[in-house]
């Protein structure tokens, strides 16, 4: 690797090939461009909308879905040849077809719609750069820029390429973006020492970074992919998109359900068909489909893309833009946040936080508080003068240091153009990082008087006097100690500090001596106030936050004191120890870092590799191209949307438009309730489908023949359920959330929801296999003894009872074929169907409201909240579920249930009765599940025992010890 900065210009000039003063040939620049490819970074690759759709046909649920509707149609067809095929037998095929391309499409609109937000965000700009070739300077596209190339670079441009700086004045470069430097940086023409720290390399000017002043003249080192731009776009190609924490659970949750559905599905079918012979096989397939359908959740793959996507849209209005809708649940499972610290948790904008004055330091808004004086007045021109920053509306021009003194004039109602337009500069001695000063002359009233600004030790070895209370003093060596001990005070403290003197010229000549000093302001980038607050919330929730900055160790502990992230050095590592260490050694001591200083990106991705490998799930917060590496690699990478690059955002999971790392705690809040919804929406889903699989299995065992149809399974899965787990979805936010602990290893969706599921499902089957045997009581007897008393029956089916039961038994024992044994059957207990329905149907519209899975043991009063969404889809499901009952046609042909035209299935004023006891019936398993609940929960809070009550209470005197440290380490 060629070593650019320890180079000399004439060794860089025979190692390219090149000459500075008439730079490259058009022939030969064409010729390397050719050789090299183009100076720019390849877009990443997108996946076609039609191939994420195909994949969504591949999910294991969706298989087993497709496979039963394939079934639905085949197995009766192969079971009876001769069978006349119509409308009827496609309906369960066309049904849950429906069902699985719903779902592809649902999920591939929300795909497409995130990718479109992110695209929005992209810079839609072409750079350009000012070229020397065949000797004349001419502006090409960034893009054809070569090695070798000689390009010249102003105040306002952004570094077209990574180049070696040939010639330079008062050049100063913005590299935040890349190193994290706070304030921007001197670049000289010197050579320098070999080093790999990106923040010392004082002689290359890196691609993509920003020029703040002065002017530069630099040779072309490196294009594309070779810039450290390209090296860390290269590293996120190479972080292979990993499944989120969510993403990874409901594939195993997929993939365990289809199993159990298959499992079961085949187990049935074999009872039945050694109970009632391999005859009617095609009958008892049908029943084991019927099982397996009302074992999975349909809707579950629709129900957590909607409640995403509504989430989504509630933080996009809270400045969140997530663009892939599994990150929501992620960022709420995050246990550990690392950021970048400029822009992030700091406003990336110096700010005169002290001011020496008298000698003495004293807090910035003390010090505009005082009365106007001649020594305040001469500070306040000294700021504004030997200055040529200018702040108009929200446009800021100029050094940020320069910015901080102008913001802090204005404070005094001080307005910089019209100062400089009264106060007119004669003449000026630029700054320069050798003198580390910087002076001009100026006119005020009949005087000339210079102004000086510039590094303390420097601007008090040319001073002569000194200001104290109004006065000019001679300056002694006391004072120049009592000044020095303040500057090292906030030095301490990461302040930079910048010194100001003046005097008046008459006949003597214009130079930098014989100074009176005036005073100093001390400046820094402060931290956001809602930072400090978003990281109190972090530690509430049990999430630990780490900052990592390109910024010395002393700056970045003093930013993180004032954060509250950390308190002693001891909790501060710099890049220096972290290259000496090895991937053992930092995964011993990195659980009590809490701050990382000069890093380069790579250090970046250790630090978040080596958390991953302990366990922890880690977001990166970031704005900068050193940030996109470690963005990718961290389990959700968090962009900045307004300062942040296009490659931080590329690389990114999540995108903060409003750049307030505070922010990010409301997605943390947001994640964690969609993961608690899903929870919930799964709770009702599979203790409904327990329900339903436990009170089918049952009766067909008992009775040799399905209860429900497969297209009542659907209706109920497809509508009922879909409606009251989506409700869940788009509820109310729960915050205790946020005063729990994220959870901790691999956790499956099912952990803490058995029980619940169980207790939904055995309660919901036990009324509903009595609400089919109530049902069966409407069944008219004297009808069916005629019908088998005449027909094809004669002969076949003998039995005069007024017994239901009985009948049934007759039916089953019958010298009638399996198929149409079967037949008959399934026409016969279609009473006991509709009343199964109607209590099936009916009964999660109440007990729905009760599956609310939050921090029940950390208060002993229960917090009711109501979902109105959840009350809506209950209402609709509701009158939907009553038109189905009732409506003709619709339940008799295409349900299977009572309806008006067959004289042995329709309502009629001597069993419409059964549609009320059915209904009542459904309300039994709310009041059971209440009554459970209100049990376990005052039974827990009632018998705390002395022992726990002690455990509870030296736990809250801990925390408030620990909160109390903390305030005096902070203060």
């Amino acid at each position: 690797m060629d070593s650019w900065e320890s180079s000399q210009i004439k060794e860089i000039e025979n190692k390219l090939d090149t000459d500075v003063r008439v730079g490259l040939t058009e022939e030969e620049a064409a010729k390397r461009l050719l050789e090299n490819g183009k100076n720019e970074l390849p877009t990443a690759k997108v996946t076609p909308w039609w191939v994420t759709f195909l994949h969504a046909f591949l999910e294991p649920l969706q298989l087993i879905l497709m496979f039963a509707a394939v079934i639905s149609v085949v197995a009766p067809l192969i079971s009876s040849p001769g069978q006349k095929i119509g409308f009827h037998e496609f309906i369960d095929f066309i049904v849950i077809m429906l069902i699985v391309i719903v779902d592809a499409v649902l999920e591939t609109v929300q795909t497409v719609k995130a990718r479109k937000s992110v695209d929005a965000l992209k810079s839609l700009s072409k750079p350009k750069a000012i070229v020397l070739r065949e000797h004349n300077q001419k502006e090409i596209d960034a893009s054809d820029l070569v090695i070798g190339d000689i390009v010249v670079l102003e105040a306002g441009k952004y570094v077209p390429a990574e180049l070696r700086i040939i010639e330079s004045a008062d050049f100063m470069i913005d590299e935040a973006i890349l190193t994290g430097e706070s304030v921007p940086v001197e670049k000289s023409h010197k050579a320098i020492k070999e080093t790999t720290i990106l923040a010392e390399k004082t002689n290359i000017a890196f691609m993509s970074t920003f020029t703040t002043a002065g002017r530069a003249v630099g040779i072309v080192i490196a294009t594309g992919l070779n810039t450290e731009i390209g090296k860390i776009s290269e590293a996120i190609d190479k972080n292979e998109e990993s499944e989120t924490p969510l993403e990874k659970k409901i594939s195993k949750f997929g993939y365990l359900i289809s199993c159990v559905a298959g499992f079961i599905g085949i187990l049935v079918f074999l009872l039945l068909s050694l109970v009632g012979g391999f005859e009617a096989w095609a009958s008892y397939l049908m029943v084991a489909i019927t099982l397996a359908i009302g074992i999975i959740p349909e809707s579950l793959a629709a129900v957590i893309s909607i409640t995403l996507s509504f989430s989504t849209k509630r933080m996009a209005k809270n400045n969140v833009i997530v663009k892939k809708l599994a990150s929501v649940e992620t960022l709420g499972s995050v246990n550990v946040i690392c950021t970048d610290k400029t822009g992030t948790l700091t406003q990336n904008k110096m700010t005169v936080k002290k001011v020496i004055d008298n000698n003495r330091i004293m807090d910035s808004n003390e010090y505009l508080d005082l009365d106007k004086s001649i020594q305040k007045e001469l500070l306040l021109k000294a700021l504004v003068l030997p200055n040529d920053s200018i702040t108009e509306g929200t446009e800021r021009i100029g050094d940020p240091t320069e910015l901080a003194l102008v913001d802090f004039a204005e404070l005094m109602g001080v307005d910089e153009l019209v100062y400089r337009k009264k106060f007119e500069r004669i003449a000026e001695i630029p700054f320069d990082s050798e003198r580390k000063l910087m002076s001009t002359l100026n006119t005020v009233g009949k005087k000339s008087l210079v102004f000086t600004k510039g590094a303390i030790d420097q601007l008090l070895s040319i001073c002569d006097h000194i200001m104290i209370e109004n006065e000019v003093i001679k300056l002694t060596e006391s004072h120049k100690n009592e000044i020095m001990r303040a500057s090292t005070n906030l030095s301490d403290d990461a302040l930079r500090v910048l010194a100001f003197a003046y005097k008046e010229v008459k006949n003597e000549k214009f130079e930098e001596k014989g100074l009176t000093f005036i005073g100093a302001v001390a400046m820094i980038d402060p931290v956001r106030k809602e930072a400090v607050q978003a990281i109190e919330e972090a530690h509430a929730a049990g999430i630990e936050v780490c900052m990592i900055t390109g910024d010395h160790a002393i700056t970045a502990l003093a930013i993180a004191r004032d954060l509250g992230l950390a308190y002693d050095a001891k909790q501060v590592i710099s890049s220096d120890k972290l290259d000496t260490m090895s991937d053992e050694e930092l995964e011993e001591i990195i659980d009590n870092i809490r701050v990382f200083a000069r890093v380069n990106p790579e250090h970046k991705v250790k630090i978040v590799a080596t958390l991953q490998k302990k366990g922890y799930i880690v977001s990166m917060t970031g704005d900068g191209v050193n940030d996109a590496p470690s963005l990718s690699k961290a389990d959700i990478g968090v962009a900045m949307g307004i300062t942040g690059t296009d490659v931080a955002k590329q690389a990114s999971d999540v995108i903060l438009t409003d750049d307030n790392f505070a922010t990010i705690m409301t997605g943390v809040n947001e994640g964690r309730n969609v993961y608690q919804k899903i929870k919930r929406a799964i709770t009702l889903l599979m203790g409904f489908n327990l329900a339903n699989v436990l009170s089918i299995l049952i009766i067909s065992l008992i009775f040799k023949i399905s209860p429900l149809e497969a297209t009542n399974i659907l209706y109920i899965n497809l509508i009922v359920e879909s409606c009251l787990a989506i409700a869940i979805g788009m509820g109310p936010l729960d915050d205790t959330l946020m005063k729990l602990k994220p959870q901790v290893g691999k956790n499956g969706l099912l952990k803490g929801l058995i029980i619940p599921i169980i207790k939904i499902g055995v309660l919901s089957a036990l009324c509903s296999i009595g609400s089919f045997f109530i049902g069966m009581m409407a069944t008219d007897v004297n009808a069916w003894n005629n019908i088998f008393k005449s027909g094809e029956y004669v002969g076949k089916i003998s039995l005069d009872s007024n017994n239901w039961l009985d009948q049934i038994h007759a039916i089953m024992n019958s010298s009638l074929s399996a198929i149409d044994r079967n037949k008959l059957l399934d026409e016969y207990i279609v009473f006991g169907r509709t009343a199964m329905f109607i209590t099936i149907v009916m009964s999660p519209l109440f007990f729905a409201h009760l599956i609310k899975i939050s921090n029940w043991k950390a208060s002993k009063k229960i917090k009711l909240q109501v979902s109105k969404p959840l009350i809506f889809a209950s209402l609709f499901a509701l009158v939907l579920s009553i038109g189905v009952i009732t409506i003709p046609g619709l339940n008799s042909d295409v349900l299977g249930l009572v309806g008006y035209s067959k004289e042995t299935a329709k309502w009629a004023s001597n069993n419409i009765w059964i549609m009320f006891v059915a209904f009542a019936i459904s309300v039994v398993p709310f009041f059971l599940i209440l009554l459970i609940d209100a049990i376990v929960f005052y039974s827990y809070h009632l018998s705390v025992g002395n022992w726990q009550k002690n455990q509870m209470l030296i736990a809250e005197m801990i925390n408030q010890d620990v909160k109390e440290q903390n305030k005096k380490r902070k203060k």
